[in-house]
């Protein structure tokens, strides 16, 4: 865990306290619910993002391949679960901003953005597509945020009208990914274990969680 933050114990077995130990702030994380997500998909996504962004820094190609061809491959047969991991950490990684920054985690989702030039004379509708692509991953991260039904099955709705469209999402997904990155690495963040940790040190709930991300202060 990088300076300057610290995970505590909750009295609930499924959660643990987040804790900026230079802003002061602190929220709670929790498991999904196991029938809803489970932990080791979210581990599994983890592993390969952190493993592709570290690959995409040392331009290692070969090892940066590797890594999207795993991520590739849990998209079948159902392309659910991967997409939503992503859009999990995602929503974990703006709440790790928030904590440090006092931005709300919202609004950092909301500013994600896909930092390409256009050009040529397809420039209009090549940027219209990833301006569609970025809406509908910041889609998925705010149903993991909220854990609002509507918003969940909106992204589902958009993540599945078209074969190989998952496939699309979760290429831009990792775009994102890395322009989020680089901005908590701006402050000395790098939350590497943020689904691996949740998975050691706490148990599935019981019944239906509420949400994975809530404010303790």
């Amino acid at each position: 865990m990088p300076a300057g933050l610290a995970w505590q114990s909750l009295p609930e077995p499924g959660a643990l306290a987040l804790v900026d130990t230079l802003s002061r702030r602190a929220a709670a994380l929790s498991r999904p619910h196991p029938a809803d997500l489970p932990i080791g998909e979210i581990v599994a996504v983890e592993r390969e993002v952190i493993r592709w962004l570290d690959a995409s820094r040392q331009r290692d190609a070969v090892t940066r391949l590797a890594a999207e061809n795993a991520l590739v491959e849990r998209l079948a047969p159902d392309p659910m679960p991967a997409l939503r991991a992503a859009c999990w950490l995602l929503a974990s990684w703006a709440v790790v901003l928030h904590l440090r920054t006092g931005q709300p985690p919202a609004d950092v989702l909301g500013r994600l953005s896909f930092g390409g030039v256009w050009r040529g004379p397809q420039a209009p509708e090549t940027e219209r597509i990833w301006e569609l692509l970025t809406a509908e991953v910041r889609t998925g991260a705010f149903a993991a945020l909220t854990d609002d039904p509507a918003t969940a099955w909106a992204f589902r709705a958009a993540a599945t009208r078209l074969p190989r469209y998952p496939e699309c999402l979760l290429h831009h997904s990792l775009v994102l990914m890395r322009g989020l990155w680089a901005e908590l690495g701006g402050y000395g963040i790098e939350p590497r274990d943020m689904a691996s940790t949740l998975a050691v040190y706490t148990l599935d709930p019981v019944n239906p969680a509420t949400g994975s991300f809530r404010p303790l202060t």
